[in-house]
């Protein structure tokens, strides 16, 4: 006797699991993405899903769950550079790892469903207790872990994720905490640095090429005096952002109204900007 599948239900289901595998993608890679673009990365993954059952009767296999996976992803988080999908999307098939394989396993071996108890079972070789809980035991590894991955992962390897806001626009960049950054502006503060590339959404079409040009002053951009070895009158150009904020998973440090020094040149590595550690230990209001 074959199973009925009702779509109504498995389109609900599908949506929540593949919202929470993009949550917490976001969180092992360390990257904050917005709630409503988390839902709608799991929404659209889960409605071509859906769509494709309707169509072909049959499931599309692993190809069809990396392509859904891909699209999730980019709706969710728009990474700009291939090399941050591709950290989110191996974060997502971790994830995916926990709450299903992992799950499987770990219930093999602990026998610890019989404790839980078996439920009913749709066909044989799938009980239906192993998905709800496999969801339970992958967030609550993930909630419990957060701490230990923000200081022993993220903090080890000295990222974070700078977000900026200006003029009703934001951009974000994954940067590197730079302890060799001494430079200070007026009120004593640390200067943060992001390439150009990161900061494109704050400007417009016709900005961005003044500025590509070199045209600052004349878009109201600041600038701080710096000297180095073979610049002794170096300019650092930048805007005034509103908000400067630095995630570490979960923790967030705001600065307001600062100084945001911007490279013309692309940094060299896996990140987009460089951050004085000073900015990480002081909070402004």
């Amino acid at each position: 006797m074959e199973p009925t599948i009702y779509i109504d239900v498995l389109f609900f289901v599908t949506w929540g699991m593949d919202a929470f595998l993009l949550w917490a993608a976001g969180r092992i890679a360390g990257f904050r993405g917005k709630n409503w673009r988390i839902l709608l990365g799991g929404l659209l993954s889960a409605a071509l899903y859906c769509g494709w059952l309707c169509l072909f009767r049959k499931n599309g296999g692993l190809l069809l769950s990396l392509l859904l996976l891909t699209v999730g992803t980019a709706v969710a988080y728009f990474p700009k550079r291939l090399r941050n999908f591709l950290r989110l999307f191996g974060a997502a098939l971790l994830a995916s790892f926990l709450m299903g394989g992992g799950v499987n396993v770990l219930f093999t071996m602990t026998q610890a469903q019989r404790f839980l108890g078996q439920g009913i079972v749709l066909r044989k070789g799938y009980p239906w207790w192993l998905l709800p809980w496999s969801v339970v035991t992958a967030y609550l590894l993930l909630k419990w872990g957060g701490k230990w991955m923000e200081s022993h992962i993220q903090r080890r390897r000295e990222f974070c994720t700078a977000t900026v806001r200006w003029k009703g626009k934001q951009a974000e960049g994954r940067t590197l905490i730079d302890t060799g950054n001494g430079l200070r502006q007026r009120d004593g503060r640390g200067v943060a640095v992001l390439e150009i590339a990161a900061l494109l959404p704050l400007f417009t079409a016709e900005e961005s090429v003044r500025i590509l040009s070199g045209q600052m002053e004349e878009l109201g951009l600041e600038f701080i005096p710096f000297t180095s070895l073979g610049n002794p009158d170096g300019k650092l150009w930048g805007i005034r952002a509103e908000e400067l904020i630095l995630s570490f998973g979960e923790q967030r440090i705001i600065h307001k109204n600062i100084f945001l020094g911007i490279s013309m040149e692309a940094f060299t590595g896996s990140y987009e900007g460089l951050v004085p550690p000073c900015l990480l230990e002081e909070e402004s209001g």
